[in-house]
Formats: C-alpha cells, sequence, structure tokens
C-alpha cells in the first residue's frame, strides 16, 4: 500500500507542467543523456526511501511478506487497490520515458528505460514495505507493477495503438460521503479505473462528432472503508461499468496536448456509464 502511494506522489509531481530546475541543471553542466538518466533514477531512489523512512516507518522490522488477495469481496479494497498499482506503474513508466526522450534516447530506448526505471521504483518502494511491522512484501501489488509497466511501455513503443487506447484513473471529490483520506491515491471510495477506446484514433471513423467520443471499460470498488470501521454493517460491493465519454484531448485541442494530463486521468461527470455490481 505504502508503495503506491510514494510512487502516486512521484506520479502526480511528475504529471505536472514544466520541467523541474534540476533537468535544467544537469544541461547547464553539460551532462550526457546517460547521466541524467542515471541521476534520475538515484535521486528518486533516495527520495522514496527517505519518504517511507520518515513517514511509514521502514525498518521497524521484516523482513516479511504479506498475502493480500487478489479481486476477492473480502480483500482489503475489493481489488481496486491492484488496478491503483498497475496505473501507478503505468504512469510512471509514461513520465520518465517523456523525460527520457527529451534528453535524446529514441523512442523504443525510453519507452524501454521507463518500464524498467517504474519497476525498479514500485520494486524498491515493496521492499521498504517488508521492512515493516505495518505492511509486507505483496507478491499480488509487484505482479500489478510490473503490468503497469509493461502495458506503458507497449503504449509509448506504439503511438499508433496509443492514438486508440488510454489507461486512466478517476477522482471524484463530491462522492463517497465526507470522509476523505488524507491522499487521493488510496480513498478508493471515490477512485475508478478505466480503459478508453477513443475513435479520433481510428481512421476509418470519418465523422466529426463521433471523432469526439470515446467507449470506456472500467471497475471500481465500493464500502471497504465502512466496514473496516463498522464490520457489522456490509456493505462491501465491486463495480463493472461501459460508458461513453467526451475525448477532452481532442474536444480541447489545441490549448491541451496530446499525451497531456488526459490520456491519464478521468475527470468526472465527463461520460455516461452503465453501472454492473460484480456478485459476491
Amino acid at each position: 500500500m505504502t508503495g503506491q502511494v510514494i510512487a502516486g506522489f512521484l506520479a502526480a509531481a511528475l504529471l505536472l507542467p514544466g520541467r523541474p530546475a534540476s533537468a535544467s541543471m544537469m544541461e547547464d553542466q553539460g551532462w550526457s543523456k546517460e547521466d541524467k538518466a542515471l541521476a534520475l533514477n538515484v535521486g528518486t531512489g533516495i527520495l522514496a526511501l527517505g519518504w517511507g523512512v520518515w513517514s511509514w516507518d521502514w525498518g521497524t522490522g521484516g523482513p516479511r511478506f504479506q498475502d493480500e488477495g487478489w479481486f476477492g469481496r473480502s480483500t482489503t479494497e475489493g481489488g481496486a487497490d491492484k488496478i491503483g498499482h498497475a496505473w501507478t506503474g503505468y504512469a510512471i513508466s509514461h513520465l520518465l520515458a517523456r523525460q527520457y526522450q527529451s534528453w535524446g534516447f529514441t523512442q523504443t530506448d525510453s519507452a524501454r528505460y521507463g518500464a524498467l526505471s517504474s519497476l525498479g521504483i514500485m520494486g524498491l518502494v515493496e521492499v521498504g514495505d517488508a521492512f515493516s511491522d505495518d505492511y509486507g512484501f505483496s507478491y499480488q501489488d509487484m505482479l500489478f507493477n510490473t503490468v503497469g509497466a509493461v502495458a506503458g511501455y507497449i503504449l509509448w513503443d506504439n503511438p499508433e495503438l496509443a492514438r486508440k487506447v488510454d489507461f486512466r484513473v478517476e477522482y471524484n471529490p463530491f462522492s463517497g460521503g465526507d470522509k476523505y483520506q488524507a491522499d487521493v491515491f488510496t480513498d478508493y471510495r471515490r477512485l475508478k479505473y478505466l480503459i478508453a477506446v477513443k475513435a479520433d484514433g481510428f481512421d476509418a471513423i470519418q465523422d466529426p462528432l463521433l471523432r469526439h467520443l470515446e467507449f470506456h471499460v472500467g471497475f471500481y470498488a465500493r464500502g471497504y472503508e465502512d466496514y473496516s470501521t463498522n464490520p457489522s454493517r456490509d456493505d462491501r460491493s465491486q463495480y463493472f461499468y461501459l460508458g461513453i465519454g467526451l475525448n477532452l484531448t481532442r474536444l480541447l485541442s489545441p490549448h491541451v496536448k496530446t499525451g497531456g494530463v488526459f490520456h491519464y486521468i478521468q475527470p468526472p461527470y465527463t461520460y455516461i456509464s452503465k453501472d454492473w455490481r460484480i456478485a459476491p
């Protein structure tokens, strides 16, 4: 769980517009692209380790493993946390691949190194969890970290596929009642995850209105936070949904660039959906 939180913060930081000051500093010092990549990975690793020791008491126990389960209704978050790990691994792989490509790496190398860096970051924080009394190394989390990194590699290295498909997360602050968690990356009562298939990516679709639309396949879980504090009331539920949404990148072009935030974030109330509760 802590791994997703740390990596989520890293993803959020990298999603911010503009270039980090450290990147400009490295260019001013005449660093090679390989030196920049090494420094980025070492610095990110140190940041993750420092945050984990300070915030989650890494080093207080272990090493130990923790079996969190998969998508069973009785798991801690009904599987939403696993998809969250996949999305975080995916987002980090793309964000780092974008940075590598800006430094002069080829698209294929950027995709490869972005995926490997994502695996390294997420793996490092899982190892940190192993040395905590509260958590533990979860092989389920690590598997979905890997799934996300591999998806990131495939989509970055195949622009034609990326034109058609996005992997996104939605956070709706107006749902889930009035009890907020400290970070949005584990506030599962307000999170949804989805694959968006964009009409704009298919040249055979010529109608200008249809090209502004996209098809959504999503998953979310609800009631798990309430159950953890009040087990006598069990409203835990998992949902699958299909939807039709607006392609905001196309709709807001040229003010929003291709490859920007709306390829990773789904704003609420920008689609209609049909939801089905998954039977326990």
